[in-house]
């Protein structure tokens, strides 16, 4: 591969290729891929020049495809026009921009259909529009979710794959490093399987930490999911368990570099565990 594919994956997951095609193809020139648009919120000084940066704030970007469809008879444009009106349909929900490059690295961001195939017909045997999608999550994602696993050994004695390790009769005590090479921070999914009780997840980093008063048994499992939007934490019966939260807590991201974390849960065996997973976020494909 020596050039960029783009593919559109649409609500049902189903992809399309969109670059390179004889049929439907995203011409030269896409824009808005990068940099998302800024917005400063700030305050003027009396009687000083300028304005003081009181929050900055990250929005969501529109992002233009120059789209190019060739057919060999009218009928045949229509039709393919009609099968990008359903794959692009708005109303389908959110769908995704997948880009490809020629080192092999996968990055998507999730967007839905805005304009452009109103169109103004040409009348010829091809059609040229702007295809407009937006993302109201502005940033592009890896398409390939980072999994760590903590598991405790009585046999090893350690925790494995990562150390260094503290690990008592009755606690599970893990200090590691997690290196979020994204150019933002994420925000991580954890499962925490049983048996197990006084959950504590730390992010050292940042002085922040997630704390549960709760018992799980050896048959129970509960996943925390921090992201933005959903913010949720259930027990794999469906129970809704956000109340068992300390005051203190929250449900801290990762953030861009290395970040210090420590797992503690007391009560173990060598059925518990607890899994972390994420992916890198970034401001350009």
């Amino acid at each position: 591969m020596d050039k960029e594919i783009i593919s559109w994956i649409d609500a049902n997951g189903t992809e399309y290729v969109l670059t390179d095609q004889e049929d439907i193809s995203i011409s030269i020139g896409p824009s808005g891929r990068y940099m998302p648009p800024i917005e400063y919120t700030e305050d003027e000084v009396p009687f000083q020049p300028g304005s003081r940066a009181r929050d900055v704030k990250v929005k969501a970007r529109e992002m233009d495809f120059p789209v190019e469809i060739n057919g060999e008879t009218q009928m045949d444009i229509r039709n393919k026009l009609r099968q990008l009106l359903r794959i692009f349909n708005p109303l389908k929900g959110d769908g995704k921009i997948k880009s490809i490059i020629p080192d092999g690295s996968q990055r998507e961001i999730v967007c839905r259909y805005k304009g452009g195939l109103e169109i103004n017909e040409s009348g010829q045997i091809w059609e040229k529009f702007i295809l407009v999608l937006k993302a109201f999550d502005p940033y592009w994602y890896d398409t390939a979710t980072i999994v760590k696993t903590f598991k405790t050994n009585e046999s090893l004695g350690r925790f494995f794959p990562i150390l260094p390790l503290r690990l008592a009769s009755s606690t599970v005590f893990a200090d590691t490093t997690i290196d979020n090479t994204g150019d933002v921070e994420t925000w991580p999914e954890w499962i925490i399987t049983g048996p197990g009780e006084n959950i504590i997840l730390r992010n050292m980093t940042t002085g922040e930490v997630l704390e549960m008063t709760i018992k799980l048994e050896a048959w129970e499992s509960i996943t925390i999911d921090t992201k933005p939007f959903i913010k949720t934490i259930i027990r794999n019966d469906g129970t809704n368990l956000y109340y068992t939260l300390t005051d203190e807590s929250s449900l801290w991201a990762l953030q861009d570099g290395q970040n210090s974390i420590r797992i503690e849960m007391s009560d173990v065996t060598d059925d518990s565990k607890v899994q972390l997973s994420y992916k890198n976020r970034y401001w350009g494909p």
